[in-house]
């Protein structure tokens, strides 16, 4: 054998063997293993405690043989397959105390995850065998990293659901949700929703407004669509951190208007209004903003099996003591809070609309287009008869009859549809009524 061979023999077989060492020495050195052997021992001095203060000699011998068998324990990935889902979750694999096989009472004496068992009672009436987990907590089923598994990572859609968001979970699948005394943040966020006006503008599978997206599946929207005209400068958070999740957060924690700019001066084409949204993040408290982000994130494409929705009876309209009450509720019920404010207080914000205190001469075009704003309606009602108010629902007001402060600026991205289809009858009634009794009247004027 030429001697520059036998050289590289000698030299690839030694790198062969360092690097099935150096494989050898990664697997051990897994994190799930790590967690797993310390679940290990933790029963093990746990049984030892028990061991100690036992009197029982066939007691002793059970727990010594425990002891022994804790000891010992191999250490494997671990996986539940639901079928009825299509998903495989090896979250066991960390979280050995929920896995049902190894621990049927899923519960344990630990406080620190991953070694502490599942809060609550939760897992009586969801077999973790049945629903698996990230059915409920989102995450990436397959990893077997920290990181990976709980999918804070890029381009995974699915991260984990924290408190109070896994509510949403709550909500996915109980029709019920708002009598269930876990997901009552997620109510809330449902009650946020309507007295805010959401419905003025979104519809949910289709009820509600038509000025914006419908969001009867915000949860499973593409990330790259919803993340498409967002000015991602403003958000400061990273590539892994973005998710609809954190979307929609945004949106109620920020200023919708920076997040979405548009083109307002017409830079690349016809000029293009920023984001219509109210400023949400001026009105709501963080908790307010998380409750409505946690029932949003319960809106999602995926279809439960029959067998595991809990169905609700549909709700029956309440009663009122008068039309003017009965009015209130109408206003509520069809969003007109979105434009018009809670309890038609103010006005909201509309982009090149005309507004108070704009100035055609200043410099700043753009801050003087983003003072427009929709009628404060308990100014502007009283100005108008009974059937003058009947007509202007009726019929609306389209986005080409909005007055623009800047003539050759963007359509203000606010108007106000035809409730003619929805709004009528006693309820149209009774609403014209409401709007009359907290209107200035003309002595106010």
């Amino acid at each position: 054998m030429p001697p520059i061979i036998k050289k590289l023999f000698i030299w690839g077989n030694l790198g062969l063997v360092l690097f099935l060492i150096a494989s050898v020495a990664r697997d051990e050195s897994r994190e799930w293993k790590k967690y797993q052997k310390k679940f290990f021992e933790l029963e093990a001095q746990e049984l030892q405690t028990k061991l100690a203060s036992s009197a029982d000699e066939e007691e002793k011998h059970s727990l010594e043989k425990q002891i022994r068998a804790k000891k010992k324990a191999g250490l494997e990935v671990r996986q539940m397959i639901v079928g009825d889902l299509n998903r495989i979750d090896r979250c066991i694999t960390c979280h050995v105390g929920m896995d049902p096989l190894s621990n049927p009472a899923l519960e344990t004496p630990f406080k620190e995850n991953p070694y502490r068992g599942h809060p609550g009672d939760f897992l009586k009436t969801h077999a973790p065998n049945k629903y698996g987990c990230t059915v409920c907590h989102q995450g990436q089923g397959l990893a077997t990293t920290v990181k990976d598994a709980h999918g804070f990572v890029k381009h995974w859609e699915e991260p984990l659901l924290k408190p109070p968001f896994i509510q949403a979970s709550c909500a996915k699948c109980h029709a019920n949700f708002e009598n269930i005394p876990y997901a009552q943040t997620a109510k809330l966020g449902k009650e946020l929703f309507t007295k805010n006006g959401c419905y003025g503008c979104h519809a949910i599978k289709g009820w509600g407004g038509i000025i914006s997206e419908d969001l009867g599946e915000i949860a499973s929207k593409p990330l790259s669509r919803a993340l498409a005209g967002l000015d991602l400068s403003k958000t400061k958070l990273s590539e892994d951190q973005m998710n609809i999740q954190t979307y929609i957060m945004l949106h109620l924690t920020k200023d919708p208007m920076e997040l979405v700019p548009g083109d307002p001066l017409g830079h690349m084409g016809d000029p293009i209004s920023p984001s219509g949204m109210p400023p949400f993040y001026l009105e709501l408290k963080e908790d307010e903003a998380k409750a409505i982000a946690t029932y949003l994130m319960s809106m999602a494409s995926e279809k439960m099996p029959h067998d595991y929705y809990v169905y609700a009876p549909p709700k029956p309209e309440p009663s009122f003591d008068s039309p003017a009450e009965r009015g209130k509720y109408v206003y509520q019920k069809y969003g007109c809070a979105a434009c018009h404010g809670v309890e038609a207080k103010d006005g909201h914000r509309n982009f090149n609309a005309q507004g108070p205190g704009q100035d055609p001469n200043a410099e700043d075009q753009i801050a003087q287009m983003a003072k427009g704003k929709e009628p404060n309606l308990r100014e502007t009602a009283g100005t108008f008869t009974r059937e003058e108010l009947r007509v202007k629902i009726q019929n609306g007001v389209p986005s080409t009859d909005i007055v623009k402060f800047k003539a050759d600026g963007p359509t203000p991205p606010l108007y106000m549809p035809a409730w003619k289809d929805k709004i009528k009858g006693q309820e149209l009634e009774d609403l014209i009524t409401y709007l009359l009794s907290i209107a200035k009247k003309g002595e106010e004027w």
